[in-house]
């Protein structure tokens, strides 16, 4: 029983007792009245007559309507109860219109209402809408409920400073241009293309950018934000403006007036393709959003990016190692080592032993590998960090050799992996940490000879068991590791991956590597992507003496963007090998060339 009906059980009590009452007096009057002096008689007949008012009121009161929970609070107020025509002598009650549908509801403690404008990330807008869930008292969030107005909202290029987003320029990763300008950017913003082809861009970026210029022309395919990559692919030749966070390898980032913001020399606060979030609206409220807002203050941070410098195949033997006696052990990296070096993580694989009683090198000797101690030394100046075992010919020179050259590479600070000492550190990945990134590469050779395998009391490479290899990949992946994988796979001497190489390097990215590079590739080849991985079938040689054909002296060093434990974007130097020892960079017409011919073998 509510509130309401408790008063009205106690009022009709109330009426039944003053009846009983009156009764009684009435009785006791007539029965005693002629023994009572005219006094006490006179006093009775009040009391009487008082009774009988005070039981008339209680049947005359009206009860109590039952009490209703108060509603939660909208914004506006409710509208007025709405009246019905009623007819002679009818009695009509108000109907309340029914309330508006919404998507969330305000409590009705909340000071400010809180919302996302035009054009504001996706990402940006979360971290808000997180903030307003965890100070309730405070910001209730609107996400379009009707009738509502927010009393501060995020908005793109004004109000109180919050957010600084970096946007960058890309185009599918199969592009051959490289740099952009300010100038191209605008104009093809104006009419919807330019040399570069079509521009293609979200729909959010799109709200983002027109708060400083024009909306874009209609020229322009504006799409949603999740159907962006392969619009844009779909687009070929196109570009686009996105935000960093949302690179991935399918993209290639283009240089902005020879900025990019994969860099560690990116200067973000003189980029032309930065947008300033901020708050706007109710002064007390934006103070206090401020005040608490976790960040970020950006989308990029130099704190988490890391840079990986992945190469090909390296034999410093034979007539590679006779040009470096003749003219200088860094001699072949005077080109690529700056590259290689500029990279916070730089990977080889050297696929032959150092050797202490290794002889001086014959530049058409037969194909039994070596390398002087001393040659450690060019792979000390390109910046080595991680050196690759999975080779061919890391025994050539008998295991105890391989055993001096892991000690070698130690001694320099360097890690190995795909090969050790014996089949269970050859099995071992080669784990780094940088700037938050946790990398681990693993790798394996498929093809022997069975003399080049590790055994358990073996030096050599790692044996592939695809099975187990693709397990140890899995395990790295799900710990929260960026696994890097590398096969020695068959040469083969065309641009073209096989059938078979295509399904066991995808079979390796679905088991959760972010890259899969194939280091056995003398001749350069083509590129893929499975589900987000990165594939590259064969990189070409980086220092060895195959001069044979053009296929053979073309090369490539991979340099892989990571941020905040992903692959973010992939940067292609090419290079041409000179004089059996030394790569060069391609000129434009060169790199071109090699582009196309790669993005056509792989079917782009």
């Amino acid at each position: 029983m509510d509130g309401g009906q408790l008063a009205d059980a106690s009022f009709q009590q109330t009426a039944i007792s003053c009846r009983l009452w009156i009764l009684l007096v009435y009785t006791w009057i007539v029965l005693v009245m002629k023994k009572l002096p005219s006094s006490r008689i006179l006093v009775a007949v009040i009391v009487l007559a008082l009774a009988a008012m005070a039981c008339t009121l209680a049947d005359t009161l009206p009860t109590r309507a039952p009490t209703v929970e108060p509603a939660l609070l909208t914004r506006p107020p409710t509208p007025p109860l709405a009246t019905v025509a009623a007819g002679p002598g009818d009695q009509v009650a108000p109907t309340v219109p029914p309330p508006p549908t919404a998507t969330a509801t305000v409590p009705p403690a909340t000071d400010f209402l809180l919302a996302a404008g035009a054009g504001v990330p996706a990402e940006l807008a979360a971290v808000a809408r997180g903030v307003a869930g965890q100070n309730p008292a405070h910001f209730g969030w609107l996400d379009g409920q009707p009738g509502l107005e927010a009393d501060l909202q995020l908005v793109a290029n004004g109000g109180t400073p919050l957010a600084r987003w970096i946007y960058a320029l890309a185009a599918p990763f199969a592009t051959v241009a490289d740099d952009i300008s300010m100038a191209e950017v605008t104009a093809g913003w104006q009419a919807g293309n330019n040399s570069y082809g079509r521009l293609v861009i979200d729909a959010e970026t799109a709200a983002a950018f027109s708060t400083i210029w024009d909306p874009p022309a209609e020229g322009a395919q504006v799409v949603e934000p999740d159907n962006l990559m392969e619009a844009l692919w779909a687009a070929r030749p196109s570009w686009t403006i996105m935000p960093f966070e949302r690179l991935s390898p399918e993209f290639k980032v283009l240089r902005l007036d020879g900025q990019s913001p994969l860099t560690h020399d990116f200067d973000q606060l003189n980029y032309p393709l930065a947008i300033q979030f901020g708050l706007e609206g109710e002064g007390t409220a934006a103070a206090l959003l401020s005040s608490i807002w976790p960040g970020p203050a950006s989308n990029r941070d130099p704190a988490k990016l890391s840079r990986v410098a992945m190469s090909g195949v390296t034999a410093l033997g034979r007539a590679t190692a006779y040009q470096m006696e003749i003219g200088g052990i860094t001699t072949p990296g005077q080109v690529v080592g700056p590259v290689m070096a500029a990279a916070d993580i730089a990977h080889v694989s050297h696929e032959v032993p150092f050797a202490p009683n290794c002889p001086y090198p014959n530049p058409v000797g037969d194909p039994i590998f070596c390398a002087k101690d001393s040659y450690l030394e060019l792979l000390t100046f390109i910046g080595t960090d991680v050196v690759e075992l999975t080779g061919n010919h890391v025994n050539d020179w008998g295991a105890h050799n391989l055993v001096h050259s892991i000690e070698l590479y130690e001694k320099a600070g360097m890690l190995t992996f795909g090969g050790g000492r014996n089949l269970a550190e050859a099995e071992q990945p080669a784990v780094l940490q940088h700037n938050g990134n946790r990398i681990a590469f693993l790798g394996c050779n498929p093809v022997g000879p069975a003399g080049a395998w590790a055994t358990v009391d073996r030096a050599g490479s790692m044996p592939c068991n695809y099975e187990d290899f693709k397990a140890r990949v899995a395990e790295l992946a799900a710990q929260g590791t960026l696994v890097i994988a590398t096969l020695q796979y068959p040469e083969f001497y065309h641009y073209a991956p096989t059938a078979q190489q295509e399904a066991d390097f995808k079979a390796i990215a679905n088991a959760g590597a972010a890259a899969v590079s194939g280091s056995q590739g003398h001749h350069a080849q083509g590129f893929g992507f499975q589900d987000g991985s990165f594939i590259h079938y064969g990189l070409g040689n980086l220092f060895f003496d195959q001069m044979q054909m053009l296929g053979t002296r073309q090369s490539f060093v991979d340099t892989y963007a990571i941020y905040d434990g992903r692959l973010l974007s992939v940067e292609l130097f090419t290079t041409l090998i000179e004089n059996y020892c030394c790569p060069r960079a391609m000129s434009p017409a060169e790199r071109a060339d090699l582009l196309n011919t790669v993005f056509g073998a792989s079917g782009w």
